[in-house]
């Protein structure tokens, strides 16, 4: 704005600056403690609490229940916001902490893992680029080292670390395809075992595979891919002009725990060039 605007409209009031999110010192230590004497109690109270503590209660009433529109302003009372998290809106939900949970892959966690996951949020460095913050990224380099020494993987292994196994799946399907279809993806086949976990279907047609592209291929009475069943197909595919590029093997399926012969399942992929 000129000084002639300036002169013409008034002097423009000073606005002080906003802070209210910005927590330091003694208010960002109470919350982070209100929130640990939370957490403590909530890992106590595991054993005693139920395994569905949804079970007998209309799920998606409860649901609707919660709905609420967007509030002028907050409470300004963290403890109303913990109590209605931790009384309210978490107890009515599978009990993936409980000792006693063995359905599903999330399992109890570790509050180790918790701890990290804060000190990440709160240092919030870039990792994107190795120059931002070099330290981290060595940190990152050295445990997929480990991770690849720990499964026999060549010094040439390379890899990161992603959110979870669905991720994982995203990146390692984009990585293959890259490798040996590169822009070309027309009438490429992906092969899968009738056990294999959904994320691998639902990473495929986000990458731009259709439902077509994936061949199921049976499994054995002990639930791992049959490696003679996956050679017929593959065959049978290249004689009908089609391109199979990818085997995908189990190392341990959500249903059962089984585990696919790799072995077996890389020799395939060795002579067939997937």
């Amino acid at each position: 704005m000129s000084a002639r605007a300036r002169s013409a409209r008034g002097a423009v009031p000073a606005v002080p600056p906003v802070r209210d999110l910005e927590l330091e010192g003694d208010a960002f230590r109470a919350l982070v403690d209100e929130a640990v004497g939370q957490l403590v109690a909530f890992l106590a109270s595991n054993p005693d609490r139920p395994l569905d503590g949804a079970l007998g209660i209309d799920v998606a009433a409860f649901a609707r229940s919660l709905r609420e529109t967007l509030p002028e302003a907050g409470t300004g009372d963290t403890g109303v916001v913990f109590r209605e998290l931790f009384e309210r809106i978490v107890p009515p939900s599978f009990g993936t902490t409980n000792p006693g949970f063995m359905a599903y892959v999330p399992g109890g966690g570790l509050p180790h893992a918790a701890v990290a996951d804060l000190v990440t949020g709160v240092v919030n460095r870039y990792i994107g680029v190795w120059r931002a913050a070099p330290g981290l990224v060595q940190l990152e380099t050295n445990v997929v080292r480990w991770l690849a020494d720990l499964v026999g993987l060549p010094e040439t292994a390379l890899g990161t670390l992603t959110t979870g196994g669905s991720l994982a799946s995203l990146t390692a399907l984009v990585a293959a395809r890259s490798a040996r279809l590169g822009e070309d993806t027309s009438n490429a086949t992906i092969y899968v075992s009738d056990q294999v976990h959904h994320s691998v279907t639902k990473a495929a047609i986000q990458v731009g595979f259709g439902p077509d592209a994936i061949r199921e291929i049976p499994s054995d009475d002990t639930f791992r891919m049959r490696p003679d069943a996956l050679r017929r197909h593959v065959a049978e595919d290249r004689a009908a002009g089609l391109r199979p590029f990818l085997v995908v093997g189990s190392a341990g399926t959500t249903n059962t725990g089984a585990v696919d012969d790799l072995e077996a399942l890389a020799t395939v992929a060795a002579d067939e060039a997937l």
